[in-house]
């Protein structure tokens, strides 16, 4: 990140970004994107309306004492020569209180043009949604618009109009004027011709509009009754709004937008309204002058915005999961978007809001000290209060499932906001010292805050650089021993199997010789509580940890990841271990722990097979440093507007919409999606490709391969009827012919929403994927020969099944029901049996027959499954980070019994929170 970067960030970032999101919601609601080019430059010259008549008012000032000042200057000219002349000058500008830098005030309204040309020429000048759409005489925005053909030369006419009207303009504002003046505007105007000439007609018609809009302001600061013809406008720019909010067809917006569309029609048709009748709004302001309080309040106000949004925020979500936001074949320190976020918070509110505020009027500026104060202290609110748990969020600042925000919630949120707002502005109102120093209290706690984030995110990071570059995973199996495998399906969904299986009858003949257990439990709803008692047996289930109170879980869980490893290696097998989850409760896998066994192969196997998949880092890493900030503001701003800020995983992203594509997937209905879902497309590679990095041994070597992939973890929409992901998934027509597939035999799966639909895809890609290895298992003859299970560590609360919810829906079950398919040696057929099983049942399945008498190498307790006679102890708890339940317990959470029958509602008992 270069200096220049840097500088560019904090002028025109922010500018841009406004830029951005204010066009892409705007084109939302408009059929063509030139209309909403015409909007966006109304907007934003009313937004900028005060900074320019401020400017143009510097500039009136500047002339006015450069006028007063000029005779005497040129007789000093006149009667001194070289330094005597130079100290005169100097000595009458300070008696008149003036510097020759003040000359600067009078090209400011010019210099203030120069930030807001590079935003829209940034954002407009490449736009692909632009591409083709034509508009008007325009034929394609996205091109220089070739209007006039003369002979075989054509002319971009809309730059050229542009220039005629900014003539125009500087002839009517610069009449009277001295010519510098005239030379600067001039100038200018032709320096954005050169400029603009061969840029795109969409930009060359918002610099066109820009002007247009210049010149009927200078037109109508020079009317009589300028507040008359203001009124006019505004109420035909309302009644025009009226009528489209009411005609506008129902699938371009909400009833939400059409309902403000409408207010604020009527809104602007009210001072027109109020002079027909006769009367006429005044507001009598109090006449006084800004204190140093209310600009300290101001600049404190702006501080705690900028930290929470630039800072706080981004710290903390990076913190939770640093290794997340790490690419390790790209390694960058993940703080670097908080610097991003940093950077974009500072130029908004410790540069441009200061720059709307120096210029303000003396009212204006106390005003604006209570709009920050009130703004600051609902930020807060909004952050620490409201919100907080929204679902699972991605690295890419997607949910898994679009957040939904009840009406009821939205009003209670409208109420504390006005209410924070009300009682932040009385406190400073009546008690300014003590709110100034409760503010700079707020911004020092939230800079610490940020701080203790930012070193444990470093801290994480030094850890990841540890790790070292992923090789090229093998796994061998032979053709004359024996061979067990557990693979572990993160998160795969027990009940699915069923209806997937129906779906796909061509599965029960792939999984030939699997027997498949519905009736099974895992001990937790996370990987955390789930995966060690799945590698270790029952001395590793959540309630037999918490015994062992004098160790460290992290110790006890790498424990549970060698248990299988080493006692089958001490049994002469050779041990292959895929992505061991959570070894050293470290996201990426500490390889280490299996260090000083000969006998074991550890490969983190995602990440390898991935090794040379780094096309569009560069464009995900500045979708990263963009959209960041923009959660900061989703997660801020009051629940009413979070929907149009997140714009469902997109942030309003335009220029970088096909980049999004590539590493999120976004859900538009039950049938339809687009993009990819980054950590899906990794998991699913390895599936895919196990036949290519499947090593046969045609001796008679023992193996042993254990491998976790999150694949069923990453729920996305899969292009039926293969099931593969693609950019563009449309399953309409699909859906449609298989509407009865949620239904087997009288009992309904629910498919009601994105996130059951996004599941049962994962769920099913993954199988056929299996399915698929199986097939190459078989050709190479190393099928019967080995001993196969597919467990899962968790299920998911999805309310996919209604039978499934006790406790009157405080409890659901297939959220602790994992899959579990075993096939044994030479096992044929496909069969299902409802024994009540555990995953901690994986151990003992995996040594039956092939190891005699078990024992646990580490604490030479025998294995087996006895323990499972008794009631199980399930632990729901939401502390699935292992950055934060890491000490010797796990940290408290709900806890319930079940036996012998899960889908028995009378089996389960609650037994309170500890």
């Amino acid at each position: 990140m270069t200096f220049l970067h840097v500088l560019y960030q904090l002028l025109i970032g922010p500018l841009g970004l406004f830029f951005e999101m204010v066009f892409a919601i705007v084109n939302r609601l408009l059929p063509n994107p030139g209309l909403t080019i015409i909007v966006l430059s109304l907007i934003v010259n009313i937004l900028v309306l005060p900074l320019y008549n401020r400017a143009d008012a510097m500039q009136a000032e500047e002339r006015e004492i450069e006028e007063r000042l000029a005779p005497r200057i040129a007789q000093i000219k006149k009667a001194f020569k070289g330094d005597e002349r130079m100290m005169m000058l100097q000595t009458y500008y300070r008696q008149n209180n003036y510097s020759p830098m003040h000359v600067l005030k009078g090209s400011f309204s010019l210099l203030l043009q120069v930030p807001f040309f590079m935003a829209a020429y940034n954002l407009l000048s490449g736009m692909s949604l632009l591409q083709g759409v034509s508009f008007g005489p325009i034929r394609d925005l996205g091109a220089p618009d070739q209007m006039l053909a003369i002979g075989g030369i054509t002319l971009n006419v809309l730059p050229i109009l542009m220039t005629l009207i900014n003539f125009v303009a500087g002839f009517i504002y610069l009449r009277g004027m001295p010519v510098k003046a005239k030379v600067q505007m001039y100038g200018m105007a032709v320096v954005f011709l050169v400029l603009l000439y061969n840029s795109p007609a969409g930009l060359a018609f918002y610099w066109t509009l820009n002007n247009v809009f210049s010149l009927f302001k200078n037109l109508f600061l020079k009317l009589k009754h300028s507040k008359l013809i203001l009124s006019i406008g505004l109420a035909v720019i309302g009644a025009a709004m009226f009528v489209y909010a009411i005609a506008v067809p129902p699938q371009r917006g909400s009833s939400k937008i059409t309902v403000f569309l409408v207010l604020l029609a009527l809104g602007l048709m009210i001072p027109l309204a109020l002079r027909i009748a006769g009367k006429r709004v005044k507001i009598d302001l109090p006449k006084f002058t800004p204190t140093s309080s209310d600009t300290k309040m101001f600049m404190l106000g702006c501080s705690l915005m900028a930290l929470l949004t630039g800072l706080l925020v981004p710290s903390a979500l990076i913190e939770s999961s640093p290794t997340e936001f790490v690419n390790i074949f790209s390694m960058r320190n993940p703080n670097i978007y908080v610097v991003c976020s940093g950077i974009s918070a500072a130029g908004l509110f410790l540069i441009w809001f200061p720059l709307f505020y120096y210029l303000a009027s003396p009212v204006i500026k106390r005003v604006m000290s209570y709009i920050v104060l009130a703004m600051a202290g609902v930020f807060a609110i909004d952050y620490f209060c409201f919100d907080t748990d929204l679902g699972t969020l991605s690295a890419n600042f997607v949910f898994d499932d679009m957040p939904k925000f009840a009406s009821g919630a939205i009003n209670k949120n409208l109420l504390v906001v006005a209410l924070t707002a009300i009682v932040v502005i009385a406190l400073y109102r009546f008690l300014p010292k003590i709110t100034n120093t409760v503010v700079a209290a707020g911004c020092l706690v939230i800079l610490a805050m940020s701080v203790m984030n930012i070193v444990k995110i470093n801290k994480e990071y030094e850890t990841i650089c540890n790790v070292g570059t992923p090789e090229i995973p093998v796994v061998t199996l032979s053709t004359e021993g024996q061979n067990v495998v557990v693979i572990m399906l993160d998160r795969a969904l027990s009940a699915e199997v069923p209806y997937i299986f129906a779906e796909k009858p061509e599965l029960a003949a792939q999984f030939d010789g699997f027997t498949y257990y519905p009736n099974t439990i895992s001990h937790g709803p996370f990987t955390n509580f789930g995966t060690p008692g799945l590698f270790g047996g029952y001395e590793y289930v959540p309630e037999r940890m918490n015994e062992r109170s004098d160790e460290a879980l992290v110790d006890k869980h790498d424990e549970a990841l060698l248990m299988m490893p080493v006692l089958f290696g001490e049994n002469g097998y050779h041990v292959t271990v895929f992505d061991p989850p959570y070894a050293g409760y470290q996201q990426i896998p500490d390889l280490s722990i299996y260090d000083g066994y000969d006998y074991i192969d550890a490969f983190n196997a995602v990440e390898g097979v991935n090794a040379r998949e780094t096309q569009g880092i560069d464009d995900k890493e500045a979708m990263r440093e963009r959209n960041i900030f923009c959660y900061s503001l989703f997660r801020v701003l009051p629940t009413v507007a979070k929907g149009t800020v997140y714009n469902n995983g997109r942030y309003n992203n335009l220029a970088a919409e096909a980049a999004v594509g590539l590493y999120e997937q976004v859900r538009d209905s039950l049938s339809t999606a687009t993009g990819f879902n980054e950590l899906f497309m990794k998991s699913y590679t390895l599936l895919d490709v196990l036949p290519n990095i499947t090593n046969i041994d045609e001796g008679s070597s023992d193996n042993l391969f254990l491998m976790d992939n999150g694949a069923t973890h990453e729920p996305v929409y899969l292009q039926a009827p293969d099931y593969v992901p693609v950019m563009n998934v449309d399953n309409t027509e699909y859906d449609a012919a298989h509407a009865d597939r949620n239904v087997l035999d009288g009992r309904v799966m629910n498919l009601d929403t994105t996130s059951q639909v996004a599941h049962y895809d994962v769920n099913m890609a993954s199988y056929l994927a299996l399915g698929r290895w199986f097939d190459y298992l078989r050709e190479m003859g190393v099928y019967d020969n080995t001993r196969i299970i597919i467990v899962a560590d968790h299920g998911r609360d999805i309310g996919q099944f209604d039978d499934m919810v006790y406790f009157d829906g405080s409890l659901d079950t297939m959220w602790i029901n994992p899959v579990l398919m075993v096939k044994d040696f030479g096992a044929s057929g496909f069969t299902t049996d409802t024994t009540f099983m555990t995953n901690a049942d994986v151990p003992t399945i995996a040594t039956t027959g092939v190891i005699a008498n078990p024992v646990n190498p580490f604490t030479g307790n025998p294995i087996n499954s006895e323990p499972k006679n008794d009631e199980q102890q399930i632990i729901i708890s939401e502390e699935f980070e292992p950055s934060i339940n890491n000490g010797n317990q796990y940290m408290p959470g709900e806890w319930y019994t079940v036996h012998d029958d899960i889908f028995d509602e009378n089996n389960w008992q609650y037994l309170g929170n500890w």
